[in-house]
């Protein structure tokens, strides 16, 4: 539980005026048995104010006022407002302050934990699904707030009760004391023996709810192909099945609280017993008044009563410390390494691949095996090859997702290890094959990667990506919705708009990842036009990542990839000429468009 201390120590004195607050709460709230009790033992202890001959001739001064034998109602009535009211107004400044402190707890470890979460490496998001960090952050926030909340409301104020009702039992006779403090540490320590159980099942819960978020945020996110291929049902079960296993743990939980619960009863209800005989014996012996009986009787309400909700607070601890063992864990995985005296890189001219390889963590052999090449300001490269030859992998090499195992990537001659790759990326314009447009306007998801960019910028970046028939077609123009309620686009449409997105940054690198893959052959010709168009601008350093060489044809240098190396390299015509693995996919994906198109 460092971890919370670690957190809640910002708040330290706010913490204590709420535990005080508390305390003040508590112990006027107390105060009234004991004016209770007083008002019996003066009752008693003047048995001639029950005498009826004597009750009609006292008038209603000496009942509101008192006499000289005994307060007046309004005394004893002064006395219970007086305290409820306290005890009223501390109460609601402790639940202010308690719902301060939970509210900026909440938000200070879960924006911690997603900052921390954003800056680790990308294989980390590789090797889980989605869904599993978000269920960490949301469960850690909950689970510890129950438990301030617990704590503060209702456990300090048990301890303030056992402390008050301590002092007064003391004061009247050291023999009430030993039976109220065994009890108390008896009913303790078979809670905390009890509670073990629950901690191991909750810890499993906790594992197994996380897993079932990245499961259901998969499938969901996979809608359309499970809804295509008929795999409802199949998804349903499956996802049913981890559900019913955590409904398994959660009713092993449930049976061990109410065990826990039942045997607490038992143990209070026993003290209970044992405390009124103690008290009947004392008043037998003349050692405590009915009034002192009484007081007592709900004191051992106020203490016995709210430790039956012990068992609550421990589970909610056991929560608490589950989710935060989690919540550690993400935040001791090591994030994106960066250089302590970060060198500025400037806007990108050149970069150099030199000797490069990279190697999954699973695999037996190295993705990227050697690789070297360079490529200047203006000029376009692209990278070809089967699937499995490696060009995914250069691609999040290229953006400092992944990092070099072996060799280095020099951006302005400068190592990769030397500046922040967050500079570097905000010169990189990147147009991917799976398009990730947001629902909102055409306009809100250009500003995306630059919100500071003029309507003048736009429309550059629009006309250079050719949105223009889109932009006809739309109803409101740039302020058309699309997406979800919106305005729907075709996989071309939406592509164009990621390349006006791409442009807007006025990058310095930009990099096209099988970005027409995904197209039908006319709209990817549209798009291989547009993208012709802008590397023949010479703007930037222009990167293609292609498995259609149609797309490819015009760069300046193509790099042939085959199991992680480079075998060919050269223009589309000299590859061509080579008669190698270029020139035998080229021919295969000609004949495939014969095929497709015979009077070609």
């Amino acid at each position: 539980m460092k971890i919370l201390l670690r957190y809640l120590k910002p708040y330290k004195w706010l913490i204590v005026i709420s535990l005080l607050l508390a305390a003040i709460n508590q112990v006027f709230s107390l105060f009234a048995p004991a004016i209770t009790g007083n008002i019996l033992d003066q009752l008693v202890t003047h048995p001639n104010f029950f005498d009826k001959e004597k009750l009609l001739p006292r008038n209603l001064n000496e009942y509101l006022y008192g006499s000289e034998v005994y307060h007046g109602a309004f005394y004893f009535l002064g006395l219970l407002i007086g305290t409820a009211m306290v005890s009223r107004i501390a109460k609601a400044f402790q639940d202010y302050a308690v719902s301060v402190i939970t509210q900026k707890f909440g938000a200070k470890i879960f924006t911690d934990g997603l900052k921390h979460s954003m800056a680790l490496p990308y294989q980390e998001f590789e090797d889980q699904r989605s869904g599993e960090t978000l269920s960490i952050l949301t469960k850690v926030r909950e689970d510890s707030v129950k438990f301030i909340n617990n704590f503060i409301n209702i456990f300090f104020g048990i301890l303030v009760s056992i402390i008050f009702v301590s002092v007064y039992a003391i004061r009247l006779h050291w023999s009430i004391m030993p039976v109220y403090i065994c009890g108390i540490f008896l009913i303790a320590f078979v809670t905390n023996l009890l509670s073990k159980r629950i901690k191991v099942i909750q810890k499993n819960i906790v594992s197994e709810t996380t897993a079932l978020a990245g499961s259901t945020t998969e499938s969901l996110r996979n809608i359309e192909i499970v809804k295509s291929l008929g795999l409802t049902n199949q998804e349903v079960i499956r996802l049913n099945n981890n559900t019913y296993k955590i409904l398994g743990l959660e009713l092993r939980k449930v049976k061990s609280i109410r065990s826990l619960s039942f045997i607490q009863g038992t143990m209070v209800n026993f003290l209970q017993q044992l405390i009124t005989l103690t008290l009947l014996y004392l008043i037998f012996k003349n050692i405590v008044t009915p009034g002192q009986y009484l007081s007592l009787m709900f004191y051992g309400f106020f203490i016995f009563g709210p430790m039956q909700e012990i068992g609550n607070i421990i589970i909610s601890y056991r929560e608490a410390e589950a989710s935060l063992q989690n919540f550690d864990r993400l935040m001791k995985k090591d994030v994106e390494e960066k250089p302590s005296h970060p060198k500025q890189i400037g806007a990108i001219e050149e970069l150099e691949f030199k000797h490069v390889s990279f190697k999954h963590q699973s695999a037996q052999y190295k993705a990227l095996n050697n690789i070297s090449f360079d490529v200047k300001n203006g000029e376009t490269i692209a990278f070809v090859g089967p699937s499995g030859s490696g060009k995914s992998t250069l691609v999040k090499l290229l953006v400092g997702l992944y990092r070099p195992q072996e060799g280095s990537i020099f951006y302005n001659t400068i190592n990769g290890k030397e500046f922040d790759f967050d500079e570097l990326r905000n010169q990189i314009g990147f147009v991917t094959q799976d398009t990730q447009l947001f629902a909102g306007t055409i306009k809100e998801n250009l500003l995306f990667v630059n919100p500071n960019a003029t309507e003048s910028e736009l429309a550059i970046a629009l006309e250079k990506s050719s949105c223009t028939a889109l932009l006809e077609r739309a109803e409101k123009g740039i302020e058309t919705v699309i997406g979800e309620g919106g305005l729907k686009l075709s996989g071309g449409e939406k592509q164009r708009i990621a390349i006006a997105r791409a442009l807007l940054r006025r990058p310095h690198l930009l990099i096209f990842d099988e970005a027409t893959s995904a197209l039908d052959s006319i709209t990817e010709e549209e798009i291989t036009s547009t993208i012709k168009s802008i590397s023949k601008e010479r703007e930037q350093i222009t990167v293609l990542i292609a498995h259609r060489l149609s797309t490819i044809m015009h760069a300046d240098r193509i790099y042939v990839l085959e199991r992680g190396q480079v075998i060919e390299m050269g223009s589309h015509d000299s590859l061509i000429a080579e008669k190698g693995l270029y020139y035998a996919m080229w021919r295969q994906q000609i004949g495939e468009r014969k095929m497709l198109n015979p009077q070609a």
